[in-house]
């Protein structure tokens, strides 16, 4: 793999001139991007809003540009179907703005699991990098902050042009990893804007249910892991009445946060990184970036050390807790699209199913709701004799461990088929049960 040198330090007395010779505007940066350029736009709350605004604006100009990120949290124009021949997304996790890119063909959705962003970024060989960060502090370091675990530090250092966007309403995160010079960076913009914050989904009565089960599975002293979304999220708040929990997780939400306020993740009892709460990105609002901002209890490290299954599993007594959309009585899981829809991502969700599986005392737990309504009101299961035409089987049946809906929690590891049948049908909405069975016997005698 050919990476570049370290970008040389210029001979400044300071890191100030440094950083004031680098110093453009967001026009600027954005009429540096050319035609066909491969562009490492960063993730989330890091998309730098004024480049990006810029970029819009000049869209007819350009052909055949690629941008590669994921979790977009604002729209901007070149998004729009009319700009399909001159900017491209490819993404390797969808959110609601990918969603419609997706729909409007002006994206294309990469399968990868998160910890091979890296490698994707080795194989694509981007020509500029572009991220949100902090300002700098009195050394000279920005702090590349929520989704910065995202970018590896590999694409930028083989980038012709290394962009950012400095924002001091970005929250510094705790970790070597995302630390980035401005001798590191070739041009810097500046922002005021404000961060998009994602607020908590209100608790369902499904979703309390299944919290329960799950939090029963949890003892003292366990490291958790928990995805990225509502649930996942709810799940967290029903661990309050635990004690000395520790973290070792892809994605900090704010459940997180108040289960360390408490006092009930201590990370006192971790045999790997004891009294830190590893992470790789962030997700949230003001209060949750207020807490991890120079929390010296959290460790955020780039995903592709934080999701390798070899690092998770040097966790003892880890529970990973995942959501699935759907599953099949066979155990296959449907986490990331609705048919053939991309709804959101691989993930790492397989990261730590196969880490979980190689850690001491490790659970690996998937949970999803019973049942769905369809457009005309009517209740569906989520609970399948088969995945439904076009499903994306994000795990396979081989991987999974327990799993929990609101009517109980089964364990289908080295279960045969037909044991397996019945463990799922089992947690499955009772209207639906019967149907599952005759289904079943058709096919499994």
């Amino acid at each position: 793999m050919n990476i570049k040198k370290p970008r040389m330090r210029k001979n400044y007395d300071y890191w100030k001139d440094d950083y004031q010779s680098k110093l453009r505007t967001g026009e600027e940066l954005a009429a540096m991007v050319k035609s066909g350029d491969k562009v490492m736009m960063s993730g989330g709350i890091n998309i730098p809003h004024e480049m990006n605004l810029a970029l819009a604006k000049r869209a007819t100009e350009l052909q055949g540009v690629t941008l590669y990120m994921g979790l977009a949290l604002k729209f901007y124009d070149y998004m729009k179907p009319e700009f399909k021949p001159n900017i491209h997304i490819e993404t390797p996790f969808v959110g609601p703005m990918e969603r419609l890119c997706l729909e409007w063909g002006t994206a294309d959705y990469i399968p990868l699991h998160l910890n091979k962003i890296a490698e994707w970024m080795d194989y694509e060989k981007p020509n500029m990098v572009c991220f949100g960060c902090t300002p700098p502090d009195e050394y000279g370091y920005m702090n590349r902050s929520c989704f910065g675990g995202l970018v590896p530090t590999r694409a930028i250092a083989q980038a012709d042009i290394v962009t950012c966007e400095c924002n001091p309403n970005t929250p510094w995160l705790m970790g070597d990893d995302m630390k980035v010079h401005v001798s590191d960076v070739d041009f810097i913009s500046e922002s005021n804007e404000s961060l998009f914050e994602i607020p908590d989904i209100p608790i369902t009565d499904v979703e309390q249910k299944i919290a329960s089960y799950v939090a029963e599975m949890v003892s003292n002293g366990d490291t958790i892991q928990l995805g990225l979304g509502g649930l996942a999220n709810a799940i967290g708040y029903f661990l309050r009445d635990k004690r000395d929990l520790g973290i070792h997780t892809e994605v900090i939400q704010k459940s997180f946060a108040d289960l360390m306020k408490r006092g009930v993740c201590t990370g006192i009892r971790k045999n790997f990184y004891p009294g830190k709460a590893c992470a790789t990105f962030c997700v949230g609002d003001k209060e949750l970036w207020d807490y991890v901002d120079h929390n010296d209890k959290f460790f955020f490290t780039e995903v592709e050390y934080n999701n390798d299954p070899y690092i998770i599993s040097q966790n003892n007594n880890l529970i990973s807790v995942n959501n699935a959309l759907c599953m099949d009585l066979n155990g296959q899981v449907g986490a990331e699209s609705i048919r053939h829809q991309q709804y959101s991502g691989t993930g790492g969700q397989m990261n730590f199913m196969q880490g979980v599986a190689l850690a001491y005392g490790g659970k690996s737990i998937l949970t999803l709701n019973s049942t769905w309504k369809d457009k005309e009101g009517r209740l569906r299961s989520t609970i399948l004799p088969f995945m439904p035409p076009g499903t994306i089987v994000t795990s396979p049946r081989t991987e999974v461990q327990y799993v929990v809906t609101e009517y109980g929690c089964v364990n289908l590891r080295f279960r045969d088929v037909k044991e397996r049948i019945a463990a799922m049908i089992s947690i499955a909405h009772p209207d639906f049960r019967e149907g599952l069975r005759r289904e079943a016997d058709k096919y499994w005698k």
